[in-house]
C-alpha cells in the first residue's frame, strides 16, 4: 500500500486518467458523437414548435416549446451523453488489469475520489460546450442567473456522482453496456426530477426564497448524498 496520503493518490489517479484520455480520446470522443449527433436531430425536430404559441387555461398566450421545456430536453441529452462516456475510465482499468495494481497501491478512497474528479472535469468539459451550442440552437434563454450557474453546477456534480458509482458496478460485473444504463435509471429518473423543480424556478416569476432553497438545496443534497454513501461503501464494490 503507498504511504502518500488519500488525497494525493487520488490527484496523482486523476492525473494518470487525464493523461490517457487525452492520448485515446475514448471517452470524449463517445459522449462528443453522441451529443452532438443528438444536438443536429434536436434542432431539426424542434423546428415545426419554434414560435408556435397557445392559450392556457386563463386564456394567456405561451410557447408550445418553453425555456423549462428546453431546459429539461438540454438535461435529458446530458445524461445520456455522460452514461457513453463515462463507463471508461473503470473499464478501461478492469480490461486492461491495472485494477490490481491499483488495488495494492492505493486506498479504495483514492481510487473513488480519483475517478469522481476525472468524470466530473470530463463532464464539465463537455457542459462548457454543448450548453452554449444548444442555447443557440434552441434559443434556450439563461432565465436568472443567479439560478441557473448554481443550478447546472449541481446538476454536473449530481450526474458526475451517479455515473461515476454506476460506472464502478458495471464494471465490476463486465458489462458496461446495457447492466450501465439498467443500474443508473433508476437514480437518474430521480435526479431528474429533482433538477427540473430546481430548474422551473430559472424562469418562475413568483418563486419565493424557500422555495429556491428547497429545491436548488435538494438538487445539491442529493449529489452530496452519492457522493457520502458512495465513499463509505465503495471499498465493498473495489476490493470484492
Amino acid at each position: 500500500m503507498n504511504s502518500m496520503p488519500w488525497h494525493k493518490q487520488a490527484a496523482a489517479l486523476w492525473k494518470k486518467d487525464i493523461r490517457a484520455e487525452m492520448r485515446t480520446r475514448v471517452a470524449t470522443g463517445s459522449m462528443g458523437v453522441f451529443a452532438l449527433s443528438a444536438l443536429l436531430l434536436i434542432a431539426l425536430s424542434m423546428l415545426s414548435v419554434k414560435g408556435v404559441e397557445y392559450r392556457d387555461a386563463l386564456g394567456r398566450l405561451k410557447p408550445a416549446w418553453d425555456d423549462a421545456g428546453k431546459m429539461a430536453l438540454l438535461w435529458t441529452l446530458l445524461c445520456f451523453a455522460a452514461f457513453t462516456g463515462l463507463a471508461h475510465p473503470f473499464v478501461h482499468e478492469e480490461e486492461s488489469g491495472t485494477s490490481l495494481a491499483l488495488r495494492l497501491y492505493m486506498s479504495a478512497e483514492a481510487v473513488y475520489a480519483g475517478k469522481l474528479l476525472f468524470n466530473l472535469t470530463t463532464l464539465a468539459a463537455m457542459m462548457l460546450v454543448i450548453t452554449p451550442a444548444y442555447m443557440l440552437l434552441t434559443g434556450m434563454n439563461t432565465g436568472r442567473l443567479i439560478l441557473f450557474f448554481p443550478i447546472m453546477i449541481g446538476g454536473c456534480f449530481g450526474l458526475g456522482s451517479v455515473a461515476t458509482v454506476v460506472a464502478a458496478l458495471a464494471a465490476k460485473a463486465k458489462s458496461s453496456g446495457a447492466l450501465f444504463g439498467a443500474i443508473g435509471l433508476p437514480i437518474l429518473v430521480v435526479f431528474l426530477i429533482l433538477l427540473m423543480q430546481a430548474a422551473h424556478l430559472c424562469y418562475a416569476g413568483n418563486a419565493t426564497p424557500i422555495s429556491i432553497v428547497k429545491d436548488v438545496g435538494g438538487l445539491v443534497s442529493f449529489g452530496v448524498m452519492i457522493v457520502a454513501l458512495s465513499a463509505m461503501l465503495f471499498h465493498f464494490i473495489w476490493d470484492d
